[in-house]
């Protein structure tokens, strides 16, 4: 079995080679756990749509309940009946 040595030349592209796929590497696993981050932070926040969603039924059956089927003003905080 004969060895031959490589020049410097090739084993610094061979380096630098390896360099760029540790780069790549790097970054994917970057990229993947910024996936999980957002992914996690989209949970929380669909859960407190979810929280909201409920609030705001509670509050227009409260409000329904208590002066009928209308419309609000929220810059006068007046309610206007609809008249059914």
């Amino acid at each position: 079995m004969k060895t031959t040595n490589l020049t410097d030349q090739e084993l610094e592209q061979i380096r630098d080679l390896q360099k760029k796929h540790q780069a790549i590497i790097q970054e994917l696993g970057n990229i993947e756990l910024a996936k999980i981050d957002l992914n996690l932070r989209r949970d929380q926040v669909e859960k407190y749509l979810k929280e909201v969603l409920v609030q705001e039924k509670q509050l227009a059956q409260h409000l329904e309940s208590t002066y009928g089927k209308g419309t609000i003003d929220l810059q006068q905080g007046e309610i206007t009946n609809i008249q059914q």
